[in-house]
């Protein structure tokens, strides 16, 4: 049975080998620094909790974009046909005003 198994699957089977540590750091150093690790950790993880419950929640706003409906439609329109109409009159009115004025001098 062992003829059946190649030997690079084997060896690619076995557990990795815990990660040798630098030199000049001991075993309590390292778990001095772990304990350490850990307490910032939960000191950050209860800070971030009580940041999120001072902090109200801001409802979020959506945007949707649409197409107009006919009624907008018409109304733009009736509008800008209004605003044109009423322009020409202003100028027509005012093109036969201005030349009647008269200016007298004593």
């Amino acid at each position: 049975m062992e003829d059946q198994v190649p030997s690079s699957f084997i060896a690619e089977s076995k557990a990795p080998e815990a990660p040798a540590m630098p030199p000049g750091i001991t075993a309590e150093q390292l778990g001095e620094m772990k304990r350490i690790a850990l307490e910032r950790a939960i000191q950050q993880h209860q800070q971030n909790q009580q940041n999120q419950q001072v902090t109200p929640q801001q409802p979020e706003v959506v945007y949707v974009r649409r197409n107009f409906t006919v009624a907008e439609l018409l109304l733009v329109l009736v509008i800008s046909c209004g605003l044109v109409a009423g322009v020409q009159m202003t100028w027509n009115f005012a093109a036969n005003i201005f030349p009647r004025v008269e200016i007298r001098l004593k």
